[in-house]
């Protein structure tokens, strides 16, 4: 997929544009649905199917106190929109500057440097000086101009409306499953392993310690999860949380650390992906180390038996195929 990140390096050069313009933080099941109907679409013209969208997220320049906390890094936002088929993204620089700009002409700036022949917006896109900019204004020029404007259906899902503040919602309370179904896939984290207190090692269950740039942390507490390194998945248990038993004191920082089932590699220093199948339990504060240990083993066959249930569900569906 082609990434272009500067309007000025954006020219008319690709067939029938096909172009949907948005934040699309997450890419979750809304944004998959557009964007899969965006590129059949392209496909049925001829044309080359466009999402455009922007960096960084507009309320973290205009109200940064009120700012979203974002689902995704960039870039874990442009690996999905790649995956769906899309061969080239725009990422629009967001400043005070283009939201000062009168609507109609950063329209009009779209319009003479992509041409795209159809457009769609969601219901309540604007954009623009005052937010003045609307699907009203796109349909009026488009038929200036001869382009298609068209918004975009909403997706549900147990009756409620998919968007990027409902799977926020979820993670910060812990549903990380409700999150997965959300996004069509498990919630994750990128980043790489560093050197944590070493106290898991000293207690014969080493974790692996995770620093990540994303800003949306779930809920403290205890899940099961999946470790992507080197294109592999590796299967673990994962505590978020201050570590109240072994660091009382305040001031202590959080943590995502991770205890990796049946793996005894060396991995600090290496970039991974950090995915969250099941929440198990809050974190709390034991009496002791012995009562702790007893919690992590408890924790660590919970986590097992999880995915054993997910083992002969898949071998169910081969041995059914």
């Amino acid at each position: 997929m082609k990434v272009i990140t500067r309007l000025e390096d954006l020219a008319p050069e690709y067939a029938s544009p096909v172009a949907t313009v948005g934040n699309f933080d997450g890419v979750h099941l809304g944004h998959q649905s557009l964007i899969r109907d965006l590129a059949s679409r392209a496909a049925a013209l001829g044309g080359t199917p466009v999402v455009l969208t922007f960096y960084p997220h507009p309320l973290q320049v205009l109200a940064p106190n009120n700012a979203p906390l974002q689902i995704q890094t960039l870039r874990q936002r442009l690996a999905v929109i790649e995956s769906l088929g899309i061969p080239l993204t725009v990422v629009i620089p967001f400043s005070l500057g283009l939201a000062q700009r009168e609507a109609r002409d950063f329209a009009q700036e779209l319009w003479d440097r992509l041409a795209f022949r159809e457009i769609y917006v969601g219901p309540n896109f604007a954009f623009g000086h005052r937010r003045q900019g609307s699907f009203n204004l796109l349909k009026e020029m488009g038929e200036e101009k001869g382009f298609v404007t068209g918004k975009i259906h909403q997706v549900q899902f147990r009756g409620s409306r998919v968007s990027s503040t409902a799977i926020r919602q979820a993670l910060t309370s812990g549903q990380v499953g409700l999150a997965r179904h959300l996004l069509a896939r498990p919630y994750a984290l990128e980043g790489r392993i560093v050197h944590g207190r070493g106290l898991g090692s000293r207690l014969k269950l080493p974790t692996a310690n995770l620093e990540t740039p994303n800003e949306l942390i779930p809920r403290r507490g205890v899940y099961v999860s999946l470790v992507e390194l080197g294109g592999r998945r590796h299967r673990g248990v994962t505590n978020i949380g201050f570590r109240p038993t072994v660091d009382p004191g305040a001031g202590a920082a959080l943590s995502i650390e991770t205890h990796l089932l049946d793996f005894d590699r060396d991995i600090y220093g290496a970039p991974v992906t950090l995915e969250f199948l099941m929440r198990l339990r809050d974190e709390r504060r034991f009496a002791g180390l012995p009562e702790l240990l007893a919690q992590i083993g408890k924790d660590i066959r919970d986590a097992r038996r999880y995915f054993r249930c997910l083992d002969l569900a898949a071998a169910g569906v081969r041995g059914g195929a």
